[in-house]
This record gives C-alpha cells, structure tokens and sequence, in this order.
C-alpha cells in the first residue's frame, strides 16, 4: 500500500527558500529525488512522495528569510513530515552537520570549485577575517550570507544548497566570494596600520565611511549612483557644483563611448572627505582598488565597461585592480600607461598578498 506525503518548499534562492534534504549514509539527497511527481505554482513547488522510500531516514530542513538564510538548521525524522510544521520535533542544528555530508546535484564544475578554490582561497580568507575580527573582541556587520560562514567552517558554500538551479546557486555563489574577497583584502590592509580591534560595518550607499585611517576614509562599495548614493542623500539635498562634475564626466563617456548605464559603485574607496558633507565639497579621491575575484576571462569585458571609465570619471591620485587569479602581461602593461596598475595572485600566501598591502601602504604614508 502506498503512503503518499505532500511536502511543500519555496524555490526563492537563500531570500525566502525553504529546503528539503534526505540523510542517506554519508550524502544528501534533495527530497525531489524521492517525488514521483510535482506541482508547481510560482515559489511553491509540491513534491509527491511516497512515504516508505524515506521512512526511518533523517530529513535536514534550511530555511531562509528575505534578509537571507537563518544561521541554523532543523533536523527530524521523516516519520514528522506526516505532521503539521509546529507538531514536529526538530531539533535545531548548527551548519556544520553539513560537513559530514556530500551534495549529490553538484555538477563537475561546483565540486571542483570546492576542492580548487573552496579550500585554497576562501576557506583560508573566512579564517583570517575571523582571526582578526572576533578573536581580537571587534565587531563586523555583514550580510546573513557571509554571517553564517564566518561562524562555521563549512566545507561547502551554502549557496551549494540551492537545490533546484545551478544557475541560482552560481549568482549566490558569485555574490558571496566576491564579498569575502573585499573584505578580507580591506582587513589585510588596515591590520597594516593597527592592531586594535575593528568594527566594521560593511553595507552599500553608507552614509559614512567604514572606517577612518589617518588622514583619509575608507569606503566599501562607494556609491554615486543618485538615485542610491549615501542612503538617499540627494532625496535631502542639493547636489553640489564639485560633485555635478563628476556626473559630468559620466555623461559625456556615455555619450562617447555609448556605455548605459556606466556603474558608479567602486570597490574600496580612500578619500580625503572624512564625512558625507565634506566629500559634497570636496570630492577629492586617493585611491580606488577594484577587486576581481574570478578568472579574467570572465571580467575581460569589464576593462572598457568598468575599470577605465572609473578612473577617468572619478580621477582617483591612484587606481588600482586587486585580482585573485593571474592576468596578462600585457593588460597588465596597457593599464598602466592610463596610471591604472594591477597586482594580481591576491590571495593568502599568493604573491600579491603582501604586494597589495605594500602598495597601499607606501601610499598612505
């Protein structure tokens, strides 16, 4: 006799999603496997399931919320899937049962990811953030995404927990690794000019800088799109001659170059303003560097659409490119006759780490 169970999940990514999992040795099994058939209405899709192909088993649940994913995880037996939500006996879990279990969806390209950038870069960058921030009693305000892997030492990113899409768990993928790229290169870089602890806000459009260093601030994802910029500071006020200028020069590139929308969202930002008053007047900038995390094949197309525009609609002292992986020679010496320089293997232990912070520091000085 056949016993069916319906079990309802919401395909919205890690903003809203709900998951289900099925434990089976040392894999996890998406509960779609075990459907034999499906209806979908929106986010909401209805598994068919018929019950004694998961008896006795564990079933792990992730939910998330519209900020991103909750920073735990439930775990019950199949056996309360039969039952209302609020009648099962879950038991919360922290990420890293996670550990102990293999994704069976994961196409070849995501586990080689794991195994040659997971564990090579990334791993080790969380690790340093955490080092540097938590051990040392500061404090560090990011997303609910990157949260969770600053708290458990996972051996895969959640993002990899995206059942229904390779394509969705790629742009979370993205999403995330690019963040821990830039804040692990910014942490690197102020732990050169202190050893006090840090509190760290890392939001985009702030309205003040993320920290101030000396005689400059420092910026993370520095936004000047009007409509964003500063948490809605030109919704306030007037915008200022020094500033128009900026929008100036934006123009006239989309005009002359018929880029649309050309992006007005750096990186890291050093500025002399330490304030968001006093960069309306004096929108001077020492320094940007723009992070590239991924194969330069897959950002070529940014050098004409990004990285030039940048330096010439905001006219930074200096600007420089910040990669993880290796970039040609020739780019390389292309830039540079537009005062563009870029410091590649930007990772730990490669051999741009310290190079980076050096550059940074000399400047600075």
């Amino acid at each position: 006799m056949v016993s069916i169970t319906e079990v309802d999940e919401y395909h919205s990514g890690l903003r809203g999603g709900l998951y289900y999992y099925v434990v089976d040795g040392n894999k996890l099994i998406h509960i779609s496997k075990y459907a034999f058939s499906k209806r979908k209405i929106r986010e909401v899709v209805t598994y068919y399931i018929d019950f004694e192909k998961i008896r006795d088993k564990t079933i792990i649940k992730v939910v998330s919320t519209n900020e991103g994913p909750l920073d735990f995880i439930w775990e019950f037996k199949a056996e309360d899937l039969l039952l209302k939500r609020d009648e099962r006996r879950a038991m919360l879990q922290p990420f890293t049962v996670l550990n102990n279990y293999e994704l069976t969806y994961l196409g070849p390209k995501e586990r080689h990811f794991i195994i040659y950038e997971w564990d090579r870069y990334y791993r080790p960058m969380l690790r340093y953030i955490k080092k540097e921030i938590f051990e040392k009693k500061g404090y560090l305000y990011t997303s609910s995404l990157l949260h969770i892997h600053l708290k458990n030492d996972l051996s895969y990113p959640i993002s990899f927990l995206i059942p229904y899409s390779e394509r969705a768990r790629l742009m979370s993928l993205n999403s995330l690794t690019k963040m821990i790229h830039q804040i692990w290169i910014i942490i690197k870089i102020l732990r050169e000019f202190t050893s006090e602890p840090l509190s760290l806000t890392f939001r985009q459009s702030s309205d003040s800088p993320l920290i101030i260093l000396g005689d400059y601030a420092v910026w993370y994802e520095f936004d000047l799109n009007p409509h964003t910029m500063f948490r809605g500071y030109l919704w306030r006020n007037d915008i200022s001659s020094e500033l128009a200028e900026i929008y100036k020069r934006a123009k006239t590139i989309i005009n002359e170059s018929k880029l649309d929308p050309i992006p007005l969202r750096p990186d890291i930002v050093f500025t002399y303003a330490k304030s968001v008053e006093e960069f309306m007047i004096r929108p001077l900038i020492k320094l940007i560097i723009e992070c590239k995390n991924l194969d330069y094949i897959t950002w070529a197309e940014e050098v004409e659409k990004q990285i030039k525009p940048y330096a010439k609609i905001f006219r930074p002292e200096h600007m420089l490119v910040a990669s993880l992986k290796p970039v040609p020679q020739y780019l390389k010496k292309e830039l540079l006759k537009e005062n563009i320089e870029i410091i590649d293997n930007v990772y730990p232990g490669g051999s741009g780490d310290e190079e980076l912070v050096q550059y940074v520091s000399q400047l600075l000085k």
